[in-house]
């Protein structure tokens, strides 16, 4: 029953956006959704059951548990302990138990297929939103509900477009490698191909170079797409210099000259001035807006809930010790891949860190979960089964 049940749990991940309160407790559908599973779990297998599964992460344990202690610190010295624990219990608690669950429930070849699969169903499911969107215009949050020419940006179930890019741009990569290894992995490469939809009507830049530089550098280490691959970025690159208009779209994203990129050169000034005078702590779990903004002199911009950017990400909500305990769950991740001589392993890490230069690509509800589910099905080995087939 477990294996079905976490097979589907993708599915449910836009299931964060409902939200409301228990009580005096403010909570999510997805998050109702995961107790309900971790508690049946509980009551079905008990201590041996979270045994097990502690038993099989094997070289992640100490990572995991570094990151564990050092965000619970970030909750502690946060400004506002209520908002940094909340944050803390869907960003980090939540996750590392559904990925102890996957560890002790996820066996074989095809239990892990099937999970991978809804992975997918779930890119294929909020594309195919988006493109509605796109058509229509319907369902798009306001500023990005404009005329098709203006700039429409697609959004899918979630609140703005970045949050489509940051889900599929991944997933996308992974499976893109998968398919160059086996070309009878036909839903993963209609899986990359639907990413790279997402991504263009989201308009998401990050995505795209994300997506971009992970398939290249899959290309470049398949020995048959070797050549498709510099074949192909030599005549890119040669159109994009000799069509003006294209060359100047491509160094005004590069340069950070359009809007978004001014406002992210003068988020990151500000948040550095802010570290320098928090460079241990940060800001605590949940605390950057409160500590930033005696540091906002630029108020034409908003105060957002992050600095868009990986690294001043993690040193706002995390300090040093969360830089730290990160750093240990990249390491662990490429060290794997190395171990195993397998890109497609590091290939979904990749594009999160890519993407993470300029956007948040792990402090949100289904990010983090979706992080941890690519850690468990790119660097865990399954047994084999008679019923195991390639897709």
């Amino acid at each position: 029953m477990f294996p079905r049940l976490l097979t589907l749990l993708p599915l449910a991940l836009p299931l964060y956006l409902v939200r409301f309160n228990v009580g005096f407790l403010p909570t999510t559908l997805l998050e109702l959704a995961l107790v309900g599973l971790l508690i049946a779990f509980t009551l079905t297998e008990g201590v041996p059951g979270w045994k097990r599964g502690w038993a099989r992460l094997g070289s992640w344990r100490w990572p995991i548990v570094a990151w564990f202690a050092a965000t619970l610190v970030a909750v502690i010295i946060s400004p506002s302990i209520w908002t940094g624990l909340g944050l803390w219990r869907a960003y980090v608690l939540e996750p590392l138990f559904v990925f102890v669950l996957l560890a002790a429930v996820i066996r074989t070849e095809v239990e892990a297929r099937d999970l991978r699969r809804s992975l997918y169903a779930t890119v294929v499911i909020v594309v195919a939103w988006s493109a509605v969107q796109f058509a229509t215009g319907k369902g798009i949050p306001h500023p990005w509900d404009v005329a098709i020419l203006a700039g429409r940006r697609a959004t899918g179930p979630f609140p703005y477009p970045n949050a489509l890019s940051l889900f599929v741009a991944p997933i996308g990569a992974w499976a893109f490698c998968l398919w160059l290894q086996d070309r009878k992995r036909l839903f993963s490469l209609l899986t990359a191909i639907v990413s790279l939809v997402g991504i263009i009507l989201a308009r998401s830049n990050g995505g795209f170079i994300a997506l971009f530089v992970v398939s290249t550098i899959a290309m470049l280490l398949h020995r048959r797409a070797r050549l498709i691959a510099i074949g192909s970025g030599v005549i890119l690159a040669i159109t994009a210099y000799a069509i003006a208009p294209i060359r100047m779209k491509v160094m005004g994203v590069l340069a950070f000259k359009e809007w978004s990129g001014k406002v992210r050169l003068i988020m990151w000034r500000e948040t550095w001035e802010m570290l320098k005078a928090h460079p241990i702590a940060g800001a605590g779990f949940g605390g950057y807006p409160i500590v930033f903004k005696p540091f906002h002199k630029a108020t034409f911009i908003e105060i957002f809930q992050y600095p868009h950017n990986i690294l001043l990400n993690l040193w706002s909500e995390t300090g040093l010790l969360g830089i730290a305990a990160f750093v240990w769950i990249a390491g662990t991740w490429t060290r794997l891949a190395v171990q195993r001589r397998d890109f497609c392993v590091i290939a979904p890490l990749l594009a999160i860190l890519i993407q993470g230069l300029v956007d948040v690509p792990y402090f949100k509800n289904d990010l983090a979960i979706v992080f941890w589910m690519l850690a468990f099905l790119t660097t865990f080995s399954f047994s084999p089964d008679k019923e195991a087939r390639v897709i």
